[in-house]
């Protein structure tokens, strides 16, 4: 992590010349400045040096009196402005190490956001920041509502309207880079939100199969061992196999009620060494996704003991990622008009743990419990919330695919940010250092963040079209910037109702073309809006 600033002290050097009248003998010169240096010392006269403007000599004045020594003067207001400064940011840093000692994240915010004050952001600094951040999230009145069957999305708290601030200072002070990267709509798949299963996997290079949450075949396997373990220890003693069944089923009741599965998972992770890393490597994807939309993430569990020790969790998974959008909170809970972005980016995140197996096992085990997440956010989302709308399985099933191909992209994109905080992860690493991880790796590998998508989803044809501009480096990126002037660009941007399009994607249509696609896409929206007023 680069640091917001570093001082280094310089001994600044004075270089003193007099003036004295031709013909006097250097001998004579050096013999008065020794005389008036000897003089004010013993009767306190004060010295300053006066810069010269060009920073090269300084003058050497000498004025004299009856009873006044002759007077050196060298004020050195930049010198004295270095040692003020040195002191201020000393200052400053003290008190922000007084608040997070405190966990007085509040004071801490106030302090980031002054800018008169020049703080040297070291990583113990900067974790100790997250870690009031943890503390603040984790109090119990903060996460009264979590539980409750009725709450879509949880409601704007103090502690998480603090989060939101501090995220929002880090950021404004340069110290969060990659954070809100692809955040307010800059997504990386532009154009139309129409991604039919042919389309996501030309588009990914994936087989749908892959993206899809399989059937886990790990309580069948668990099962079958212990049973197989019971009826040997059944004939080796000659207890009852049907009383120790029982005993099992017992104990297991016991384990999910008590210790929220964790003696269960413990025995899964000894059968398949593998599955500690698609956890880690799962919530991962839902970490860094929630990061680059600008989510400010508040924790993450990779185990049940772990989850049923966090009250953010409150027992309820057994690996799980916390982020909170204050926007979606406001909306859903009636305080603002559902926007369709926000929509969006919880379709992303939520989705992004499927994407993360997919692209590094080439198959999601887990995610089937996000897929139902997404599916009873969407179905609970009434018509008339300002711009939300009736989602049936047809608009869930697309919207998912278009949430997991946004997080493919994004995962790939900034796979240095995410190989680091999957190695955070594995050690354990609390919020501050996974944050701190993923900050380092965009400064370490130079990572850009993107201000273009990589390309945009038209809908012609059956299936839809992808188009990009050239190949980099094995990678589809659009290069040249958006034209406004161009004639085309505009209807462009109405037909696809999100995004202006770029100079080679216009050049590619006809306005013939262009009119037509526009066309067809308002002919569907009247049929949508007629739909639904049938249905009113």
């Amino acid at each position: 992590m680069r640091e917001l600033i570093t001082l280094t002290a310089h001994r600044e050097r004075c270089v003193v010349t007099s003036r004295t009248k031709r013909g006097i003998a250097a001998s004579t010169a050096q013999s008065l400045i020794i005389l008036c240096v000897a003089s004010s010392i013993t009767r306190g006269c004060s010295f300053t040096c006066r810069p010269s403007s060009l920073g090269l000599h300084n003058n050497l004045s000498l004025q004299s009196s009856k009873r006044r020594c002759p007077t050196i003067s060298f004020p050195t207001p930049q010198h004295r402005s270095v040692l003020s400064m040195s002191t201020l940011i000393d200052s400053a840093e003290a008190q922000l190490d007084k608040y997070l000692s405190a966990s007085d994240l509040p004071s801490a915010i106030k302090l980031l956001n002054d800018d008169s004050t020049t703080i040297n952001l070291t990583r113990d600094r900067f974790i100790s920041i997250f870690a009031a951040i943890e503390d603040a999230t984790s109090a119990p009145s903060e996460n009264q509502l979590i539980a409750d069957p009725d709450q879509i999305y949880p409601a704007v708290s103090p502690g998480r309207s603090t989060m939101t601030d501090a995220y929002s200072a880090l950021k404004s002070r340069g110290h969060l880079l990659a954070f809100g990267a692809a955040g307010n709509g800059n997504v990386l798949a532009g154009g139309s939100k129409t991604v039919v299963p042919k389309l996501l996997e030309e588009i990914l290079s994936m087989k749908m199969s892959s993206l899809t949450p399989q059937p886990s075949n790990t309580l069948l396997v668990a099962g079958a061992v212990l049973a197989t373990a019971e009826a040997v220890l059944a004939l080796v003693t000659g207890w009852d196999f049907s009383v120790l069944a029982l005993l099992t089923v017992l104990l297991s009741l016991a384990d999910r009620l008590l210790l929220n599965g964790a003696a269960f998972e413990f025995l899964q992770r000894l059968i398949m060494p593998s599955y500690a890393e698609k956890v880690r490597r799962h919530e991962a994807g839902h970490f860094l996704v929630a990061y680059l939309l600008g989510c400010p993430v508040e924790g993450c569990v990779l185990s049940p003991l772990a989850a049923l020790k966090d009250v953010r969790f409150a027992g309820t998974v057994s690996a799980g990622t916390s982020f909170f959008d204050k926007e979606l909170s406001l909306q859903v809970n009636g305080r603002k008009p559902l926007t369709r972005d926000s929509i969006d980016r919880f379709s992303v995140i939520v989705m992004a743990g499927i994407a993360a197996e997919a692209i590094h096992f080439g198959q999601a085990d887990g995610g089937a419990g996000d897929e139902m997440a997404l599916v009873r956010f969407l179905t609970q989302i009434m018509p008339r919330s300002g711009g939300a709308r009736l989602w049936d399985g047809d608009t869930i099933k697309n919207q998912a695919r278009w949430g997991v191909l946004q997080a493919v992209l994004l995962i790939k994109r900034y796979k240095p940010c995410y190989d680091a905080l999957c190695d955070a992860l594995e050690r354990g690493g609390d919020l501050g250092e996974c944050v701190y991880a993923i900050e380092k790796a965009v400064r370490d590998n130079n990572v850009v963040v993107h201000e273009q998508p990589l390309g945009v989803i038209l809908d012609r044809g059956e299936y839809g079209v992808w188009l990009t501009d050239t190949e980099k480096e094995g990678d589809k990126q659009l290069t040249v910037p958006v034209d406004s002037q161009t004639p085309s660009a505009p209807a462009l941007s109405m037909l696809k109702g999100e995004q202006n399009v770029k100079n080679e994607l216009v050049d590619t249509l006809s306005e013939e073309e262009v009119l037509r696609e526009y066309k067809a896409v308002m002919e569907k929206k009247l049929k949508d809006i007629d739909d639904k007023l049938g249905m009113l």
